[in-house]
């Protein structure tokens, strides 16, 4: 029994594969328009909320959104999730209805067909080289300044002790800081189970309902809190809805 559910675990993340390839492409040379003027970022950032919510429903995965990012138009936020899935960025743009922007790491702009979502509208980092992740930074406050949401997985990338999470890098902190910006915390609660950085035959692969946690902001104050009290205030908020 447990070989036939593997099988077909195995065959639904390979057709889910094969779902974000086909609705990529399809819409590909729109976004290559879209993608490579700012003027036009607005439209693209819908169009690609459009594809995540379709390749989620064709795969099976519904959401379940828990709380809401601040109604303010004069503030921005970064936004600060937890990292266990590559469904995890399809669920941000299908949980959030406000423009924003990801600082992801520069290997991204690399990857072909894929790369025309980071090559402009978002922000990419050369974490092997410090001046490049503190221009990478500076470019980021001013996003922030400029009223331009920003997303920063706090772990960088996907742990294998998911769903306990690694520690978490300073750069979201810092630009906290700098910009004066709110940090919002976010809990993927379930999106482990559902999709399992893995390719392993048993490793864990369904559709099903992937619950979102939107926490309430962690404020720097004007400068009055610490890095490692902001870090650890959004750390502490992720974790109190993991298991």
């Amino acid at each position: 029994m447990k070989i036939i559910v593997a099988i077909f675990a195995y065959a639904w993340k390979i057709y889910f594969l094969i779902v974000v390839m086909l609705v990529i492409l399809i819409l590909y040379p729109i976004q290559v328009i879209l993608l490579n003027n700012e003027k036009y970022f607005q439209k693209g950032f819908k169009l690609i909320k459009f594809q995540a919510n379709t390749i989620l429903f064709l795969i099976g995965v519904r959401k379940e959104v828990h709380g809401t990012i601040p109604n303010d138009s004069k503030t921005s936020y970064i936004i600060c999730p937890n990292h266990s899935s590559y469904l995890d960025i399809l669920l941000l743009y299908s949980a959030f209805p406000t423009y924003f922007v990801f600082l992801g790491k520069k290997e991204l702009g690399q990857v072909p067909v894929f790369n025309v979502y980071f090559k402009k509208m978002n922000l990419l980092v050369d974490r092997s080289n410090p001046k490049a992740a503190h221009q990478a930074i500076t470019k980021a406050c001013e996003k922030l300044k400029g009223g331009t949401n920003l997303v920063i997985f706090p772990e960088g990338t996907i742990p294998q002790t998911t769903p306990e999470m690694k520690a978490f890098k300073n750069g979201a902190f810092k630009a906290s800081k700098e910009s004066n910006t709110p940090i919002i915390p976010i809990t993927f609660k379930d999106n482990y189970r559902l999709l399992e950085d893995n390719w392993g035959f048993f490793s864990r692969t369904r559709p099903g309902k992937s619950r979102v946690y939107i926490h309430a902001p962690v404020n720097p104050k004007n400068g009055a809190v610490d890095l490692l009290t902001l870090r650890e205030e959004t750390r502490k908020a992720i974790e109190s809805e993991l298991d």
